[in-house]
């Protein structure tokens, strides 16, 4: 230890714990310790589709889809947003960390190709392009 800091710095310089925040933070421990150990959302559920984010496998029903890396994350985006329209300058800016709007169809391309993994022409769509705004994912009607 320096000698300054034996000769300036002491136990008496340090500023009192502010008790509320430490209750406070115990308090959060304490609730997070409570929980069941199979609450944590490791598995997002829109419908008949799961996504699994410890084992990166996705399925609708019962049938496998395979994904790339970049299909399963705006596929995760997509899902724990269920039900909202997302633009595609956000999915750029969220999926593909762009802190730009590029004049490309980037987003539009691989969300074709998703939505062509994920909804067969046999089974009822779950990703929607809302023209001109961006894309919306829900649950089968």
């Amino acid at each position: 230890m320096s000698t300054y800091h034996q000769q300036h710095v002491g136990p008496t310089d340090l500023p009192p714990p502010d008790n509320a925040a430490v209750l406070k933070l115990i308090a959060r421990i304490d609730a997070l310790l409570r929980r069941p150990a199979d609450s944590r959302d490791t598995v997002l559920r829109v419908g008949p589709l799961e996504l699994d984010l410890i084992e990166r496998t996705a399925k609708r029903g019962d049938r496998a889809i395979a994904l790339l890396p970049r299909e399963f994350r705006l596929l995760s985006y997509m899902m724990r947003r269920e039900g909202q329209t997302v633009p595609r300058a956000k999915l750029l800016k969220e999926v593909w960390n762009y802190r730009f709007v590029p004049r490309s169809n980037l987003v539009d391309v691989h969300m074709g190709r998703l939505r062509h993994k994920v909804d067969e022409p046999h089974e009822p769509p779950m990703i929607v392009n809302v023209r001109g705004t961006g894309f919306i994912l829900r649950a089968p009607t």
